[in-house]
């Protein structure tokens, strides 16, 4: 299997990025095809975002040296961009490796969660996958759930997700099972050592609060300042999600599989009237006085 692989944890890093380069290996020892595009530092919490004033710079990661390169010096060195997650699948895909055929796209894995509606929203690594789908390639997002480093959980995970990847591509190519139309599949792995009952699901919903904190200035000079620093004991005290649901199945240690459309979806509610047609006819009263 030939993949495109971006995330929004940055190149390789035991404290921020601690999956991507095992999980990576793991697929080259299967024999997969594997092309890395990563973001060049933390880039979380961005959802399907770009940076379009700024420029976007191209570097390397040498997988031997672990060092950050201006030149490509391996031909398994990683591709760093200086943007988001979705910028460097769609620098990936249309520049980068644009005479490459991919059977797929994945976001991650994601060093911790991304579950319900308010992590999935804003995930960099969701972000990654929905790019993929908008090029009109298959795609997935995968997140290791929740943030432990032990290395039988991450070998675990490692298969897992591999072996979950295939079976949904297989289902798609080999038993006429269709592939989300316009969409993906958003996986949550449990970090046990052990392998987990897999489950199709639903969003969580979810609503937080405040994401951010005032920083408190000696010096009134300075001005206001605010640093991210969310607040989720709205969401630590919810229950455990409605049974279906991906906070559902990874609370009691299910692998969670959501299929989901890359778009905003509209809710029609037809049994509502608006009061449009008020509206609508002052509009045209207003249109035929000026006529």
């Amino acid at each position: 299997m030939k993949v495109l692989i971006s995330n929004d944890d940055g190149p390789p890093s035991l404290k921020e990025s601690p999956f991507i380069l095992p999980f990576i290996e793991h697929l080259e020892n299967l024999g997969w095809d594997v092309k890395v595009c990563l973001p060049d530092s933390q880039k979380s919490w961005i959802a399907k975002s770009f940076m379009i004033k700024e420029e976007v710079q191209l570097r390397y990661f040498n997988r031997k040296t672990k060092e950050i390169t201006t030149e490509k010096e391996n031909s398994n060195d990683f591709y760093l961009l200086s943007g988001t997650p979705a910028t460097c699948v769609n620098i990936a895909l249309n520049h980068l490796f644009k005479d490459e055929e991919f059977d797929l796209v994945i976001g991650g894995p994601n060093f911790g969660r991304n579950f319900s509606t308010i992590f999935t929203l804003a995930s960099g690594t969701v972000g990654a996958a929905m790019e993929g789908v908008l090029n009109k390639k298959k795609a997935v997002s995968v997140s290791f759930c929740f943030c432990n480093q032990k290395p039988e959980c991450i070998k675990n995970c490692c298969e897992t997700a591999s072996g979950l990847i295939e079976h949904l591509y297989n289902l798609s190519v080999k038993d006429n099972i269709p592939w989300p139309e316009n969409g993906m599949y958003n996986i949550n792995i449990p970090m046990v050592d052990y392998r987990c009952p897999v489950h199709i699901t639903d969003f969580h919903k979810a609503n937080y609060g405040s994401l951010f904190k005032k920083v408190e200035e000696s010096n009134k000079a300075a001005g206001n300042r605010f640093i991210f620093s969310p607040d989720f004991t709205a969401i630590n005290n919810e229950p455990d999600g409605l049974p279906g649901t991906d906070k559902w199945a990874l609370m009691n240690k299910y692998v969670s599989v959501t299929p989901m459309v890359a778009s905003f979806q509209t809710t029609i509610l037809n049994d509502i009237d608006y009061g449009f047609d008020s509206l609508n006819e002052k509009t045209h009263s207003s249109i035929a006085t000026k006529i």
